[in-house]
């Protein structure tokens, strides 16, 4: 169906822009071009029923087209103005009055206005599907030929709905409906129902396609459990009806007006006596219809989905709310397990307490002699901690070796931290046998030192049970990292024997932290070493400054020489009771989620890299001052003072 359409502007040189612009609709639409308002009106009055649509400048010579619109006599359906700065008022009075359809604002994009174009004949065809073919026209009252743009061919194509949004398509559809209803509602097509009108029932069988028009439906669905629940509320333009209409089944939904609502009620025979009578209408009653399946299919498929990740969700929920049980429990036991050890720990740090005390009263009494005073400060030496990265040690005890003339002697005196002082000899021993008695008290000083550290770990482990169990907090210090890598070291004493274990320190400041969680980090990835060796191998623990100017930090690297981990065991290593311990080494999969925990609580990081068959390193980094100790710090000295 070819159709015609006026094009009326002043500017020539925009008028043949837009021909220019409309060619690709040339097999449908052929162009009449005015220039002015009189030549407009007069192509009207000759051509009254050709015209199917005027596309026209607000402002033209000799006037404007709210001008041409008010006076036409011809039964013109679509009209569409443009402007570059228009006149508000002029377009508000002309779209009140129903003289325009459309306006658009210059510049205009080159496909925008073959859409609008289009789309405005795919409504002029809806409308006006009885008219006679423009050819008919045409006939009785020729154009001007020099003005018309000669159309390329006459074939129809199917009309191109996707223009029109859901509700441009479905107020098309029920415009469409009122106007062929207009002059002929012999059967009540068009109702009007009050607040509480049941349109549909749920489960029983629906004959009537409704169309709103105005006012508002809430539509209801029973559930599983047979309550009834609010699914939607349909507005004006909304079809309701359409799956149960056409299937003949029962109705899914019970529909009920909530305000004052006015519908098209359709049943089979008044639907299909208006698809025979009205065929232009299929189309677009087709596509409407298709889109309202496709929005129920998409809904429920976006339904399923969502309900999908909700039962992820409750999956996950549960599984925290199990792990949280565990811990729970864990805690109840944690601390059943610090109030049994704290009695008889607390007995044997005081007993540890009082020998070093007594041995050291023991020794000095009227005992003068040169070698006693050594022997006592040997003693005081093996009493406390003093780190030495082996590469130090071994440089020390190879400058030693030549005066000594025993490599033995020489690392027994470097490790008693005597290799540069003089030894006096005890009375009736040679070098030799006073350097091995000298080490005998160091030995001394060091299994008491050994079972004091020993000690107070067991009580700070129990300080950190209670805390963990939150019967009490942990302390902060300033601290020395390698005393307690030192002290970490010791326990592991026994164990250690058959390891090659290198220490690598650099000159660290003291950091602020709590000593005893950072101790239980390297209790845990020791501890994990050793498992990862089975017993023998090479342990290297190092320490870096990173100097950094505004946030100095430090780093501890302990690496193993054991089996290494894949990657897919990398991933879980820090979950929540995930191990891959095995062949009877017991695990409960907390102790690194707990050393994460407290690394991340020291505002740090820690990092782990691994080789199948080569290594493991774990590389822990924390803050030389910590901002998360200073809170607390500031929060127990305000609460001391309150």
């Amino acid at each position: 169906m070819m159709l015609t359409m006026l094009c009326v502007d002043s500017d020539l040189q925009r008028l043949a822009q837009i021909k220019q612009d409309l060619l690709p609709l040339s097999a449908t639409l052929q162009l009449v071009e005015a220039t002015t308002l009189y030549e407009a009106r007069q192509l009207i009055v000759q051509n009254s029923d050709t015209f199917a649509l005027i596309l026209c400048a607000q402002y033209l010579s000799d006037g404007d087209a709210l001008s041409l619109f008010t006076h036409s006599q011809c039964q013109i359906i679509r009209k569409i103005v443009y402007a570059q700065d228009p006149s508000t008022q002029q377009l508000m009075n002309c779209i009140n009055q129903g003289n325009i359809d459309y306006f658009f604002p210059l510049p205009y994009q080159k496909k925008s206005l073959t859409q609008l174009i289009e789309t405005q004949m795919s409504n002029y065809r809806i409308t006006h599907h009885q008219q006679k073919p423009l050819a008919e026209h045409a006939q009785s009252a020729p154009f001007n030929e020099t003005r018309l743009l000669k159309p390329t061919g006459f074939q129809d194509r199917f009309l191109d709905y996707s223009l029109y949004s859901d509700t441009e398509l479905s107020n098309l559809v029920i415009q469409s409906l009122y106007k062929i209803l207009e002059n002929n509602d012999e059967h009540n097509v068009r109702r009007r129902y009050h607040a509480n009108h049941i349109l549909t029932r749920e489960g029983q069988k629906n004959r009537f396609l409704w169309f709103i028009t105005k006012g508002e439906v809430l539509l209801k669905k029973r559930n599983a459990q047979g309550e009834t629940q609010d699914i939607t509320i349909m507005q004006a333009g909304s079809m309701v009806g359409g799956m149960s209409f056409l299937t003949e089944e029962v109705a899914f939904s019970t529909g009920i007006a909530l305000v004052d609502t006015e519908v098209l009620k359709v049943d089979n025979a008044i639907f299909s006596q208006i698809m025979h009578s009205h065929s232009a209408l299929l189309a677009p009653f087709t596509n409407l219809l298709l889109r309202n399946f496709n929005r129920r299919l998409q809904h429920s498929i976006s339904t399923e989905l969502a309900l999908q990740d909700t039962l992820k969700s409750l999956d996950v929920a549960h599984q925290h709310l199990i792990e949280s049980e565990k811990m729970a429990v864990l805690g109840q036991l944690v601390a059943g397990v610090a109030h049994e050890l704290n009695n008889p720990v607390a007995a044997i740090l005081r007993g540890s307490d009082t020998l070093i005390s007594l041995i050291t009263t023991l020794l000095g009494h009227d005992n003068k002699s040169e070698f006693s005073q050594l022997a006592q400060q040997t003693l005081q030496r093996g009493l406390t901690v003093t780190p030495i990265s082996t590469s130090e040690a071994r440089n020390r005890i190879k400058h030693l070796l030549p005066l000594v003339g025993d490599k033995n002697i020489a690392k027994k005196l470097v490790n008693m931290q005597l290799d540069k002082e003089d030894i006096p000899l005890q009375i009736g021993h040679d070098f030799s046998q006073t350097v091995t008695l000298l080490s005998q008290y160091h030995q001394a000083g060091t299994i008491l030192r050994n079972s004091n550290v020993c000690a107070t770990r067991i009580a700070n482990l129990v300080k950190s049970l209670k805390h963990y169990a939150g019967q009490d907090s942990a302390t902060f210090s300033a601290t020395n990292i390698h005393e307690g890598l030192e002290e970490t070291l010791v326990i592991f004493e026994n164990k250690l024997k058959n390891y090659q274990v290198i220490k690598e320190y650099q000159q660290l400041p003291q950091i602020e932290c709590h000593p005893i969680e950072l101790e239980q980090v390297w209790t845990n990835i020791i501890a994990n070493a050793i498992d990862a060796t089975k017993g023998q191998g090479k342990l290297t623990i190092s320490t870096v400054y990173l100097p950094y100017e505004h946030s100095p930090k430090v780093q501890v690297i302990i690496e193993d020489n054991g089996e290494g981990m894949t990657k897919n065991v990398l991933e879980k290593i820090f979950e929540l009771n995930y191990t891959s311990k095995r062949e009877g080494n017991f695990g409960l999969g907390i102790g690194l989620t707990i050393c994460s925990q407290i690394i991340k609580r020291h505002a740090g990081s820690i990092e782990v890299e691994s080789k199948i068959n080569e290594f493991t390193r774990f590389i822990i980094t924390l803050p030389v001052f910590n901002a998360y100790i200073e809170n607390e710090r500031s929060a127990l000295i305000s609460h001391q003072f309150d």
